[in-house]
């Protein structure tokens, strides 16, 4: 083992005295852990159940004929979201990288420029990526083999989520600024009025403004886009000081004016995981694109959407701790403390391990029930769903690991050792397993068997980045 693993063992049940900056400090590790959990964990909650309502919705007030086209547009649009968050991404990660070094080091100007750098970075990031979805819309829903009303249903959902880009560009930097400070809760609650808001206009729209069936799922779309409007004021309010209280970190508008030499630091961290992050959405493209149009049965997208979906109920648990991780190991490495950089990751290794198991099993059990709840007509597109999760459950410890590992990674700068590594086994596995094995089965080739495919990467990658992370060598990376 090498000299920097062998520095970074941690002694028998105690965390380094190590003092934290921002609001934890004074904190032991424990309830640090919750502190940085707790709420992300329920923002989660409370994210994923908007998705579950957003489905409800269009299940219940979209007629039988046309809910499949419904759950294929949808199916779509979460891959396409998840494009235009690829850039806003990658600056929240670089912002929360710096500012959680400049809490642990307690240097309080550093944290307020990098504050401000990145909500120009956010909201420029944010620009671009609503840009770029408007003008790929017709050509990823052509890309996606969606026809007809899937088709119609996708372009009008992704054309309006467009304009929400530059929302959820600043937003994110925000709350990723905040979470490096140790404040959570304040992003939590700005992420649930965005929630809140975001389902009361999509029900209103859906059942009020016009028939349904004439509507479409544009509804939903303005919904969201309301949503995070209002959530854009309140987390800028909120980062303003008062009468009342004081933000962990305080907005600036002297601040709001480039300032390369804070601005390259968050570019240099943020822009290896925006390559990889990019990478990895282009290779679930591909295994989206050979769901859609290679497998041969019809709503094959619309029952992938679905597993993607319950499946979250899973990783909520596990992207709140690593959350925590990324944040704890980014103050820890500013406060000088390797070893308390690692045990507070281990530390939430271990109970992210143990809850996406325990959840993964829950998968298993009442995978019918789950898919039930979004669909509640049946059929062989539930039926695929049911099948998919009952093998899932079973992979969530592998998902914990690899998710914790690569956030915590990436909170402590090493964002290159996890680009270059995470793209590398998703391009064998989700690039050229998954089309080896299409070649082999031919027409034979099913839902499952593609999600097969998704989960030996997932175990692959869990145990590469389990193996990088006691190496040691991500605690020397430079912010």
């Amino acid at each position: 083992m090498s000299n920097t693993a062998n520095q970074i063992e941690p002694p028998t049940g105690r965390r380094a005295e190590v003092e934290l900056g921002g609001m934890l400090a004074g904190l032991s590790l424990r309830k640090q852990i919750i502190s940085l959990a707790l709420w992300p964990f329920l923002q989660n909650i409370m994210g994923t159940m908007v998705s579950f309502v957003d489905r409800i919705i269009a299940g219940n007030t979209m007629g039988a004929e046309a809910q499949s086209a419904v759950f294929d547009a949808m199916g779509l649009a979460m891959y396409v979201a998840w494009l235009m968050m690829i850039l806003q991404g990658a600056i929240a990660t670089g912002a929360q990288a710096l500012v959680s070094r400049a809490f642990g080091a307690r240097d309080l100007p550093l944290t307020e420029r990098a504050t401000g750098q990145s909500i120009m970075l956010g909201t420029i990031g944010g620009a671009l990526s609503g840009v770029m979805i408007w003008s790929l819309a017709p050509i990823l829903t052509h890309f996606f083999g969606l026809e007809g009303m899937a088709a119609e249903y996708a372009l009008q959902y992704l054309r309006i989520i467009a304009y929400s880009a530059p929302l959820s560009g600043v937003l994110f930097v925000c709350n990723a600024c905040m979470r490096a400070g140790g404040d959570t809760k304040t992003p939590f609650a700005a992420m649930t009025v965005v929630n809140i808001v975001n389902v009361l206009l999509s029900v209103w729209f859906m059942s009020s403004v016009m028939p349904p069936e004439k509507m479409g799922i544009t509804g939903l779309a303005w919904g969201t886009f309301g949503g995070w409007a209002v959530g854009v004021i309140m987390i800028l309010r909120a980062m303003r000081p008062s009468k009342r209280s004081q933000p962990v970190v305080e907005l600036k508008p002297a601040l709001l004016r480039w300032d390369w030499s804070v601005g390259r630091r968050i570019v240099r961290v943020g822009l290896p995981q925006l390559i990889e992050i990019m990478g990895m959405w282009s290779i679930h493209a591909f295994g989206v694109w050979m769901v859609a149009n290679r497998l041969k049965t019809e709503g094959a997208l619309g029952a992938h959407g679905m597993v993607v979906q319950i499946e979250s109920i899973s990783f909520m648990p596990g992207f709140a701790l690593g959350m925590a991780a990324s944040t704890l190991a980014g103050q820890y490495l500013g406060a000088q403390s390797k070893v308390g950089a690692a045990h507070a990751v281990r530390m939430c290794w271990y109970v992210a391990m143990v809850v996406m198991g325990a959840i993964g099993l829950c998968l298993v059990v009442f995978a019918p029930d789950l898919v039930r709840v979004m669909s509640p007509n049946g059929g062989e597109q539930a039926e695929m769903a049911v099948e998919v999760l009952r093998y899932v459950g079973w992979v969530q410890p592998f998902f914990a690991t690899a998710m914790v590992m690569k956030m915590s990674m990436r909170g402590a700068g090493a964002t290159v050792s996890v680009m270059f590594f995470s793209f590398g086994i998703m391009l064998i596995f989700r690039v050229g397993l998954l089309a080896m094995s299409f070649q082999f089965f031919g027409d034979q080739m099913t839902l499952t068997k593609v999600w097969l495919v998704m989960m030996l990467d997932l175990i692959v990658q869990a145990i590469v980045f389990a193996v990088l992370h006691f190496r040691g060598k991500w605690l020397d990376a430079e912010v």
